[in-house]
């Protein structure tokens, strides 16, 4: 019986963690996008109130943006190219590693 007790108890709790796990998902959810409504409210003030100020930050922005793109892009390619390179070596050793018809040194 108190067996029977115990296992009813874990999963009341483990209920209740869910439903607890789920209402704070939710909180951070709402609270996310309240501060996306918040950033997007100043971006709009600040293209309002000091026009040339947010052409200025845009413009830095755009640039950061196009720096990062251009490093994953040159990242990406020496993975590649060192992905290919190891192909290229694995392919090269699959070779017999004697010559045929030697016999090999013995020193």
């Amino acid at each position: 019986m108190s067996n029977k007790i115990t296992t009813n108890l874990e999963e009341l709790i483990e209920q209740e963690r869910r439903r607890a796990s789920e209402r704070i998902a939710k909180l951070k959810r709402a609270a996310a996008a309240e501060q996306r409504r918040i950033e997007a409210k100043v971006i709009d003030l600040l293209r309002d109130q000091d026009h040339d100020l947010y052409d200025r930050l845009a413009g830095e922005a755009r640039d950061a943006l196009a720096a990062e793109k251009a490093k994953r892009s040159i990242r990406s390619r020496k993975a590649a190219s060192r992905s290919s390179d190891v192909v290229d070596r694995s392919a090269a050793q699959t070779g017999d590693p004697e010559p045929k018809g030697e016999a090999p040194w013995n020193g």
